[in-house]
Parts: C-alpha cells; structure tokens; sequence
C-alpha cells in the first residue's frame, strides 16, 4: 500500500512536478497551495508525512503547525524553507520550529529527488516493504552509466533480500558502467543472483548510495534475528553485523547527523550488545577475523568489535556501556569529514609537521559535528574527543593524563591503535597484539589493566603473558559510572 503524502506550496508548477516525481516513487500526492486547505485536507484525511512551504499564505505556516500540534501529535513534518538566511532570522529558527513539532527542515535550492530521500529517513522497515511495490517477475536489465563514487558494494555471499526487492541491484561492469539485475519492487530472483555468481564468476554486488539507509534497516533487521539464532555460525552473525555497521558509518558521514540517523544507529548497537552478550565463542572470531576491507569503515567496525569485546571482560559491564562505547566506536572519527579532502587517503606516518597538527584536530572536530545533537549523550561527546588521549600524556588533542582520561576513551585508544596495526602492516590479530605488546615504550600510553583485560578477549591469553615480560601496572580503571 501507497504512502500518503500532502504537499503544500504556493507554486502551482512546483506543485505538479514535484506530485509527478513522488508518484513514480510509489507514493500517493495530495496537493493544496493554501493554508487553510491543507488544514481541511489534514481534518479529512491520514499523512504519512506533510511536506509545507513556510511562506504559504491564506492561514500561515505556523497557523497550521499549530493546528497539527493540537490535534495530531506524532505527524511528520517537513517545512520548506526558500533561503538559508530566513532560519537565521527573527521571523523563525530551527528550534522554533521544532518546538512546534517540525520533523525536519529543506532549505532550498535542492532537487525535487532530495525529497524522496527526506521521506524515506523516516519510514521504518514496514513503512520500506509496503510502500516498494511489488511486481511479479523481474524487470529487464539495464545497463547503466554513473560514477563509481555513487556506488556501495556487498559480497554476492552475503546479498539477503526479501520478497520483493527494496532497492536497485548492479553489478559492475566496467569504470563508472553498471548492470541493473534487479529493480526495486521486482519479485526476488535466487536464480538470476547464481547465474551471476556461479556462471560469470561475479563476487560482488552493487547498490545506490540513496539506497544505503535501506540496506542498513533491512540488514540490521536481519542481523538481530540471527544474532538469536543459535543454530547460525559466529562468523556469519559477525559478517551481517559488519556489513550493517559499515554502511551506517557510511550513512553518517554522508547524511550528518540527523535524529532518524542517529536512531537507526542506536538500532545497529543493540545488536552489538546481542551479539557480544549472547557469544561466549566471540574470541574465535575476534581472533582470526580477516574478512575485511581496509576502509576508514571496515576499520571503525572492528573498533567497534574488539572495544565492546575488552568491555565484556569486566564486572561492571552493562547494556548501557557497551551500547555506549559502540556508538562513541562508530563516531570516532567522524570529525575527519571537516579536514582538508587531502587527508582522506594519507596515512599518518606519511604526513608532513604542518598535515600532522590539522591531523590532530579532527577529534575537536567530530566534537563540533555531533555536540548540537541532543541523541547523543554526553558520554559520547566525550569519549569522540578523547580516543586520541593516552595515558602516559604524549596523546592529543589536549595531552591528558592517567585518570583524566575517560576509561572507555581510552578502550578505544588500544583499540585503534591496534586495527591500524592489523590493517596497515597486515597481520594476524594475535600478532597485531603481540607488536603492541612488545613495543615498550608504546605500551605506557594505554591503562595497563586494559591491556590484561584484551589479552584475556583472546583464546590462548596464558600463552600470550609468557611471550611478554610483565607488564608494568601504571594505573587502575575509573568506575564505569564516573565514564558513562
């Protein structure tokens, strides 16, 4: 079934290409340039969501957020605003609005398709699967001709769908040349995926960026039902987990952090809870696990894995912390997204002086992307600016030290470190351990009760100590609740 939409503009022209488009997306379109007919049209009928210019005349704006306010609490709500500077006015703000219960803003200029986007943040999975509109049998393919930057990709292995496909599927063919093998809404094919994946040897499938948060709530959703499945292998419970928290991560950077972002990722750490809570043989995986790309995604996922792995091993671990800690992983670095884009594919040893200090700012920087988000807590905040502070004092952005540094901030410093070692220089995760472990002026940068607390995460921790001479004990571990 069709999701409703009402449109509400003083631009007739507007009006109609803009019902046309959402149409060809499968959604239902109201359409009133007035005021005082969208409340008529809201008396009469249920929205999905209502999408209003803030300029309408012939009762305000406001009149009629105030209307909805007073008489449907939990509609959706997108305002239309037509230049930047009108937010920063006195006539309205942000938090204005949203006080009157606006969902979000759209500030022109932008592309009538960026509504579709703005729609589907906030659908959830049910909203996804019956708005897609299933088609019996599957559509011709169509060879298409996009940027490769426009692209995400999944192992052909690892590609779930469900009845009817939710999104676009490709393959790749060339350099900036795709292949669409299914549309969105055609009946799943088993078949036409084997053919691709056992006659033309294709290990890897393709899918729109617009449609990445798709993939992430159809995945996630998937996650937790094998996650609570005991007769599933670890390592496939791992890999769906990884394929979710990657294409978050994604999300995120691309989208910015807006609340139904924030949401879906709040989503994605309950099920690393699950699965951290659930998996006594999590150290098998966390051992040998090498099914990755070495992306700054791939990199924040097994953050994310070994931290709340190191957080299982102590007796105050709890939902919250480890929830917590996953979400401070998944964010870690976002403050990278405000550095020059030259810094995107350099690598820190390859820096010059000046490169490296603008380097160090970027966990100031993700402090400044995520600080005005209230679904965020204030743990987290800290724990963003902080991964980069160790606990001999020689860490950055400020050079903390000991205790003034957040034990769960510096969880995350190891845990860093330690995937950096593993991705750059190619090692097993044992042996990325043991070059941390033997690097003795390297080891005081980190609380050395954590250090004990990660070699017991693995599965020979005995065997581990006597490689190594003793650690020094430099510290002890701040109670969780002064942390989180």
């Amino acid at each position: 079934m069709a999701l409703s939409i009402l449109l509400v503009d003083p631009d007739d022209a507007w009006l109609a290409e803009a019902k046309k488009y959402l149409i060809s997306q499968m959604y239902e379109v109201v359409t009133v340039s007035n005021g005082r007919d969208a409340q008529l049209s809201i008396y009469n009928n249920q929205y999905f969501a209502i999408i209003m210019n803030f300029e309408i005349q012939n009762h305000s704006c406001y009149q009629v957020l105030k209307f909805i306010k007073n008489s449907y609490t939990n509609q959706r709500i997108i305002v239309i605003v037509n230049n930047k500077e009108l937010i920063d006015s006195e006539i309205t703000n942000e938090e204005k609005l949203q006080k009157l219960g606006v969902t979000e803003m759209a500030v022109r200029p932008f592309e009538i398709p960026y509504l579709k986007n703005l729609l589907e943040g906030h659908q959830s999975l049910r909203d996804l699967m019956a708005a897609v509109g299933k088609k019996e049998g599957v559509s011709e393919e169509e060879e298409v001709a996009l940027s490769d930057e426009n692209f995400s990709k999944i192992r052909i292995d690892e590609f779930y769908s469900s009845q009817a496909v939710l999104y676009d599927i490709y393959i790749k063919l060339k350099e900036d040349k795709y292949l669409k093998i299914l549309h969105a809404g055609d009946t799943f094919s088993k078949e036409r995926i084997d053919k691709y994946k056992n006659e033309k040897k294709i290990d890897t499938l393709y899918f729109h960026n617009n449609d990445r948060r798709k993939f992430v709530q159809y995945n996630n959703f998937l996650a937790k039902k094998l996650i609570s499945n005991k007769a599933v292998p670890i390592y496939n419970k791992v890999n769906q987990l990884k394929n979710v928290s990657e294409n978050f991560i994604g999300e995120a950077f691309t989208s910015g952090m807006k609340p139904q972002v924030i949401d879906q990722g709040r989503e994605v750490c309950e099920n690393v809870f699950q699965l951290i809570e659930t998996q006594d043989d999590l150290f098998a995986v966390l051992k040998s696990f090498q099914n990755f790309d070495p992306t700054a995604y791939a990199h924040s996922f097994l953050v994310v894995l070994y931290s709340t792995s190191i957080i299982k091993q102590f007796e105050w671990q709890s939902k919250t912390t480890i929830e917590t800690t996953a979400m401070a992983c998944m964010f870690h670095d976002i403050g990278k997204m405000l550095l020059p884009k030259e810094f995107s594919n350099l690598a820190v040893k390859d820096m010059t002086p000046e490169q490296l200090e603008i380097y160090k700012t970027h966990p100031e920087m993700g402090l400044k992307v995520v600080e005005n988000s209230r679904a965020i807590n204030n743990s987290i905040k800290q724990i963003i600016l902080q991964h980069h502070e160790a606990y001999d004092g020689t860490g950055f952005p400020f050079g903390r030290k000991g205790n003034k540094i957040l034990t769960l901030a510096n969880i995350i410093c190891l845990v860093d470190d330690f995937v950096h070692i593993m991705i750059d220089d190619k090692l097993q995760p044992t042996e990325a351990l043991r070059k941390i472990l033997a690097n003795k002026a390297g080891i005081k940068r980190y609380n050395s009760v954590l250090i004990e607390k990660f070699i017991n995460v693995f599965v020979e921790p005995d065997k581990i100590r006597k490689e190594i001479a003793i650690l020094p004990s430099n510290s002890r571990v701040v109670n969780h609740k002064k942390v989180s």
